[in-house]
């Protein structure tokens, strides 16, 4: 299975580092591709058909970033996103009472946490009472100061690497829409904390998480000490405390002690952690549910989860022998850390708004639309076809594209600019995305153009800037998007000037959202979308880990929309 996401995996997750924050953009427009063509003839395509068209569930599982939590786009309607995870042993415990011991107990100083960090950025600034660096959130969107209820299971549902439908010769995909396959395998709650902000009124915390110096008196009681080893005199003022370790904003949840003693500690006696097979196996990972608890209300992190882990503080015996016979258990506070490693799978209800649901029903792949939804996750895309489908001879070439043929013109450059609709854009809780990807629907690959283009940026995400699809803004302060441009020069001279019949194909052109402009590889749609005969089976997976949508003018305008319909310009260079 060439194309699966699973197989490129490994490719994928190298580019964990270049995946953070839409919001990290800043509109660099034409200032990149480039507006003086005055010594050019320049000419605008008079037929193209545009339309959108729903994804449907897409493949969902081991991508490099994950949504969670709930997301409400008044142009598009509501995201619940939920996320599912195997664990990995750090080590094997073939002999695990010399390593992880026996007779666990927790002392009051142990805990049992989970921290999974937070896209943040330091702002360089450090809070004069507490000492704690200010940080700010990158990659959530909605209301940052409103809860949801998220619990957090012992998954029951076992993530298979090999799809066992398929004899396990293929990698096992698994879609959005696969809820209720996990919610009817779930094992017990494990974040039973009393602190509700740990689980039914979950909020993401741009708070810096510290851990200070600290110490155990002989009593059981832990209390913070000085530089020097001594105990604070006050014990509740924060900016005396020595900080230890410093650590990103993150999601930090206290998990339940007696169940993870008895699921995972207990179990080690039993050959349960003996390798990674086994444990996975056993022990078949987290589910994280999130759940809306008042209308208009929640916020939805893209979230790393490559970089969480669990942590179980507990004591144990450890009973040795030395060369000489004599047998000694020692009592002491140890540490078991696991690591999100493995399968996930991210989880994805949407309820579409009436307008969008609307453009959805009313898409026309012959004349087009007036305006394009394009929304990632599980979603929708727009489809072009250039040139239109006026044919007035049997050959199936459009009859503008065989007069371009016919002109020998040279192709020195051409653009797709997309606009937004600004009206339908305005309201100020839409966040926009910043990047837009135009890809080859036919063959379900990258165009030429993104691909010979190596530009690089210091913001990784800006890179291929010369390909261009990012968003162009208003110029005044939190200006919003005005709209898009692509190149597609290489695609178009193609088209209008090879002989090679592979490469002057009219292909059908894709266009969707992306959350990182590197990722080049598909994800499936399990339902493949049909226009015209044709099959769409992919679509990018940078689609469908950006959760943001953006409404823009198709090609079957009012006229009163004429100066903003999709355009398709072209520049060139008349024979001598």
């Amino acid at each position: 299975m060439k194309n699966s996401l699973i197989r490129i995996t490994a490719i994928v997750l190298g580019l964990f580092g270049l995946v953070s924050c839409d919001k990290d953009f800043n509109s660099i427009g034409s200032d990149v591709l480039g507006d003086d063509h005055f010594d050019l003839e320049k000419y605008e395509v008079q037929n193209l058909v545009a339309y959108t068209k729903p994804t449907g569930a897409v493949q969902s599982n081991n991508l490099p970033v994950n949504a969670l939590g709930i997301y409400e786009n008044p142009a598009f309607g509501t995201t619940t996103a939920h996320f599912v995870t195997q664990l990995e042993l750090t080590r094997t415990y073939n002999e695990p009472e010399k390593i992880i011991g026996e007779n666990f107990t927790f002392n009051s100083t142990d805990s049992v946490y989970l921290y999974v960090p937070y896209f943040a950025t330091d702002t360089e600034v450090v809070d004069e009472n507490t000492k704690l660096k200010i940080y700010e959130l990158d990659s959530i969107y909605g209301d940052l100061n409103t809860t949801f209820d998220l619990k957090i299971y012992e998954n029951g549902y076992y993530l298979n690497d090999f799809s066992a439908a398929e004899d396990f010769q293929n990698s096992q995909k698994h879609y959005t829409d696969e809820t209720n396959k996990f919610d009817s395998n779930v094992g017990a709650q494990l974040n039973t904390s009393s602190d509700i902000y740990q689980n039914t009124s979950f909020k993401f915390n741009s708070n810096e998480i510290v851990l200070y110096k600290s110490k155990l008196l002989d009593n059981g009681t832990y209390v913070y000490v000085d530089e020097d080893g001594e105990t604070l005199s006050s014990q509740s003022d924060i900016t005396v405390r020595i900080i230890k370790e410093r650590m990103n904003p993150g999601m930090w949840i206290n998990l339940d002690k007696n169940i993870l003693k008895n699921r995972i500690l207990e179990a080690s006696l039993d050959g349960k952690l003996y390798n990674n097979n086994v444990f996975k196996e056993y022990f078949k990972g987290l589910y994280f549910k999130t759940q809306q608890t008042s209308a208009g209300a929640g916020a939805m992190a893209m979230l790393d989860f490559s970089k969480g882990y669990v942590v179980i503080q507990y004591h144990s015996d450890i009973t040795t022998t030395d060369s000489d016979g004599n047998v000694t258990t020692t009592n002491a506070k140890r540490k078991l850390k696991l690591t999100f490693g493995g399968n996930t799978v991210n989880l994805l209800n949407h309820s579409n708004a009436a307008n969008y649901q609307n453009s959805l029903n009313n898409s026309n792949d012959v004349v087009g639309n007036d305006r394009l939804y394009i929304k990632g996750n599980n979603g929708s895309m727009a489809f072009i076809d250039l040139f239109g489908a006026d044919d007035s001879d049997p050959d199936d070439i459009p009859e503008e594209l065989e007069n371009l043929r016919a002109n020998n013109w040279l192709i020195n450059d051409a653009f797709l600019i997309f606009y937004v609709d600004k009206t339908a854009m305005s309201n100020s809780s839409i966040s926009e995305p910043n990047r837009i990807l135009l890809f080859d629907a036919t063959n379900n690959k990258p165009l030429l153009d993104y691909s010979i283009d190596t530009s690089v940026s210091s913001n990784s995400k800006k890179n291929k800037y010369n390909y261009g699809g990012i968003v162009e803004l208003e110029d005044v302060e939190n200006g919003r998007a005005v709209k898009y441009k692509v190149r597609i020069t290489n695609q178009i001279r193609n088209i209008i000037n090879s002989e090679d019949e592979d490469l002057n194909k009219n292909i059908r052109l894709g266009l969707c959202v992306t959350e990182n402009i590197n990722l080049s590889s598909n994800a499936y749609l399990k339902t493949p979308i049909s226009i015209n005969g044709d099959e769409v089976e992919f679509t990018p997976i940078g689609n469908v880990i950006n959760p943001l949508g953006t409404i823009l003018y198709g090609n079957n305008v009012a006229p009163a929309d004429e100066a903003k319909k999709l355009k398709l310009q072209i520049f060139y260079t008349k024979p001598n």
